[in-house]
């Protein structure tokens, strides 16, 4: 028994490596030409030209990364405190608290930046982490 009908996910093996003697459309040369000739067009110069990014204050700059090296720092003592059982839900309390204003004045910061910056994308992650661990502790996830 012959079979002539290709079951789905099979391929006709003796159609492969040959080619087909009419094309239609444009070639690849031809598309490829086309695209590089618009990518070099003084539109597309013009429209980048219109958006400079502007230079951040280093002041803005260190004020973000300082505050983030403290909230990492808070949440390691945090985490120190955790582990430690002599802290009751009372003693880790001020650990919510500062990690909650910290939070805030990340975001505040970051909003203060570009949103394609790298330092803003480190101020959200690090505002999310703080976020996170302190609404865990408020919530009860956290047993001292």
């Amino acid at each position: 028994m012959k079979i002539t009908a290709t079951t789905p996910g099979q391929q006709d093996v003796s159609a492969l490596g040959k080619s087909s003697g009419s094309t239609t459309g444009a070639s690849f040369q031809d598309i490829l030409a086309q695209e590089l000739a618009a990518a070099k067009s003084p539109a597309n110069t013009d429209i980048a030209a219109v958006s400079p990014t502007a230079p951040i204050p280093a002041a803005l700059r260190l004020d973000g990364l300082t505050l983030a090296e403290d909230t990492i720092n808070t949440l390691d003592k945090f985490s120190a405190a955790l582990g430690n059982p002599t802290f009751s839900a009372q003693d880790l309390a001020p650990f919510a608290s500062a990690l909650e204003d910290d939070t805030a004045a990340l975001v505040s910061l970051k909003n203060q930046l570009p949103p394609n910056n790298p330092l803003s994308s480190l101020l959200e992650r690090v505002a999310t982490a703080s976020y996170i661990e302190a609404a865990k502790l408020r919530r009860g996830d956290y047993h001292a």
